[in-house]
């Protein structure tokens, strides 16, 4: 498992950030160079000769440089097939609206104003994929070019932007970073450093700086506040372990963000009697507990409303309380945890307000932050496939245990990640499906089959003129299946 401890460099004198300053401008402009090569089909292995010769690089910094510029191809690639993809299902969205017979002409017309600029976006991206090229990068970020146009900042805070950053790939054979390596003296923590500078025998002169590592003790109990990243990576570096160091200048303060093997805590909460399954919201996680038969065992719900419009920073923070929250649950009941298996696709035009609310930032962090904090607590952790789970709580087990359809969710969740499957109730396929339907219906597969079952309960809305919402089909529900 990965970690990255952002550290800081301090006490730093004039000499020191010169040559750090002087280290990181080649560094970029050997990306920079490196990437139009590449672009223009030149070979790795004789460009990574090339950028040592030229820009006074050992092999290691010169071969660092140009897997960055092709790290950034690569992605950039991979953006356009994500955009193409994004704007497909848009604009197929779109298509299938407009066919509706029941639209308003004012609607029509909305919808058409808006196809026609999904469907230009659509072309945008097509060509690049088609051509196997994507749109312009630049270095330093788009909007600080912009600026630098409009005459907004200077010349030299541009090149600070495009200037900023050594990157440094481990090796285990040399003792973990051999240009970027952090080492210890008197319990003192220092960065060594392989300048431009070389000795008699044409080796790189090494310069120590001095690095804070991240550590925030109590005032009160003297002990360590939050997680222990200092001591995880001196452990690592005892293992003898590689690890990536990637220095970046902001606001004329050197920062340290180092990569390294982080070992799992071993597995001793299990789904072996009891499993956990967590409905992922914007607004917080539903746990809902079953037993190793699929049986209800309780449910609760971890609500934090400012999720939905806080700032990023102290949306991250509330991340964190919340999934301590949940874990500390697990780690009470002695359970394993199960969650959807969530692909994070901006594949759908939604309103400002819901697309913040929905933010798929939220979910990632959420689910991300928990895997990470399951693993590290010896918490056992499984995915599992997200089709229809709050479908199937909802009609199926909402009304029985008295939940909202979030917690059904997470019950359904938990029973699939013991391999249960979810047969439709009886009362609903007799009340629901029609008789001319119902032999097809029986040799459905379980998702086609409660596909069918949504199908047929919009329908009973849409009779009354009324949305299918969660809420209305709980109270209802004995009404529109015409129990007494």
């Amino acid at each position: 498992m990965k970690t990255t401890m952002k550290a800081i460099l301090v006490n730093l004198s004039n000499e020191q950030k010169a040559i750090l300053n002087n280290l990181m401008l080649v560094f970029c402009t050997a990306i920079r160079y490196s990437f139009k090569r590449l672009l223009e089909g030149q070979f790795i292995g004789d460009l990574e000769k090339v950028v040592a010769h030229k820009y006074n690089l050992n092999i290691r910094q010169a071969k660092d440089a140009v897997e960055s510029a092709r790290q950034t191809i690569a992605s950039q690639h991979e953006l356009v097939k994500l955009y193409h993809g994004n704007y497909s299902k848009k604009v197929e969205a779109l298509v299938k609206k407009l066919k509706n017979p029941r639209l308003t002409e004012r609607k029509v017309k909305s919808l058409t104003a808006k196809l026609e600029k999904r469907q230009r976006r659509l072309d945008y991206w097509t060509a690049f994929l088609t051509s196997k090229t994507f749109p312009p990068v630049t270095f330093g970020r788009k909007e600080m070019f912009l600026r630098r146009c409009k005459g907004l900042i200077t010349k030299q805070e541009w090149n600070d932007c495009r200037n900023n950053r050594i990157y440094s790939r481990g090796d285990k054979s040399k003792g973990g970073n051999p240009n970027l390596r952090v080492v210890f003296k008197d319990g003192v923590s220092f960065i060594e450093i392989s300048t431009l500078e070389k000795t008699v025998k044409n080796r790189a002169v090494k310069v120590l700086m001095p690095i804070y590592l991240p550590q925030k003790l109590s005032k009160k109990t003297g002990k360590v506040n939050g997680i222990q990243y200092r001591k995880m990576f001196m452990d690592s570096l005892e293992r003898g372990e590689a690890y990536q160091v990637e220095l970046i200048k902001r606001d004329d303060k050197y920062y340290a963000h180092i990569t390294f093997e982080e070992l799992k805590a071993k597995v001793i909460y299990t789904g072996h009697m009891n499993m956990i399954g967590i409905d992922t919201n914007p607004d917080g996680f539903a746990l809902t507990k079953i037993d190793r038969f699929g049986n209800y065992r309780g449910h609760t719900y971890l609500k934090q409303h400012e999720l939905t419009f806080c700032r990023s920073n102290r949306r991250t923070n509330l991340c964190g309380e919340l999934v301590a929250q949940a874990v500390d649950y697990a780690l009470v009941r002695q359970c394993g945890v199960t969650v959807e298996d969530l692909k994070f696709k901006d594949d759908r035009d939604v309103s400002s307000k819901l697309a913040r609310v929905s933010s798929p930032f939220v979910y990632a962090t959420l689910l991300m932050m928990l895997e990470r904090s399951c693993l590290r607590n010896g918490v056992e952790f499984a995915k599992v496939k997200p089709q229809y789970t709050s479908k199937i709580g909802l009609y199926k087990y909402c009304h029985q245990y008295g939940m909202d359809v979030h917690n059904g969710a997470a019950l359904v969740i938990a029973r699939r990640s013991y391999g249960f499957k979810e047969a439709v109730p009886k009362l609903l396929e007799e009340r629901l499906v029609p008789k001319k339907k119902l032999i097809a219906f029986k040799k459905m597969n379980e998702w086609s089959k409660w596909s069918e079952i949504t199908r047929q309960i919009t329908k009973l809305f849409k009779k009354r003129k009324e949305v299918n919402t969660p809420g209305l089909w709980i109270v209802r529900r004995k009404e529109l299946l015409g129990i007494a």
